[in-house]
């Protein structure tokens, strides 16, 4: 038995070598101590926060020239993902559904809008037939369209600040407030948080044109 044991130990040693290379980093990653493997999924985080960021706020086919992600924006994106660690997966996957969701209305929402703004704007006053024949779907449009743009998934302070600035639009129109409608309509626009929804009054998308 003591002529065993050393070939046993070379044995034993020449197993551990020959071990193939994902199992030999499953091993160690097993026997890293877990306070080390938090700070890396910390890094990871900040990375995919950084991603997010730029897809949001980077290249967008809808926002206006002169737009920009503010420093709130910007804190949040990377703040919010880095504290709870959200999957890279999970976190890029949330925000194609939430743009597919906008988009879609945009698409829906977005011909009426702009078509029924820019008669307003010729007609310089709120028109009988404005009132009696697109008023109620106008409004309906904007609340709609101010529903969807929210950062979450259930109505946040941004889509529930649109609604009421809908609301505000449909008591200014009813009272024949053409100068009030008209601010409280640019104010809609510019309250739009930075995303697919951002959109401009004089829009040259075939999608916002209903082409």
């Amino acid at each position: 038995q003591e002529r065993r044991a050393p070939r046993l130990a070379a044995s034993k040693q020449r197993a551990d070598s020959d071990l193939a290379p994902p199992r030999r980093r499953a091993m160690v990653a097993a026997e890293r101590p877990a306070g080390l493997r938090r700070p890396l999924r910390l890094a990871a985080s900040l990375a995919v926060a950084g991603v997010v960021l730029v897809l949001r706020t980077g290249v967008n086919a809808f926002a206006s020239p002169a737009s920009a992600p503010s420093r709130r924006d910007a804190a949040l994106s990377l703040g919010m993902l880095s504290v709870v660690g959200l999957p890279a997966q999970q976190a890029l996957a949330g925000d194609r559904d939430r743009d597919s969701m906008i988009l879609g209305v945009r698409r829906k929402k977005m011909p009426f809008i702009l078509s029924t703004y820019k008669q307003l704007k010729a007609a310089g006053q709120i028109t009988d037939d404005f009132l009696e024949l697109d008023f109620k779907k106008f409004v309906s449009s904007l609340t709609q369209y101010g529903s969807i743009n929210r950062m979450d998934e259930a109505p946040d302070k941004y889509s529930k600040k649109l609604m009421k600035e809908a609301d505000k639009v449909k008591e200014l129109a009813k009272a024949r407030d053409y100068a009030g409608v008209m601010d409280m309509l640019e104010t809609f626009r510019t309250d739009i948080p930075i995303g697919a929804g951002v959109f401009t009054w004089d829009s040259k998308l075939p999608s916002d044109l209903g082409e």
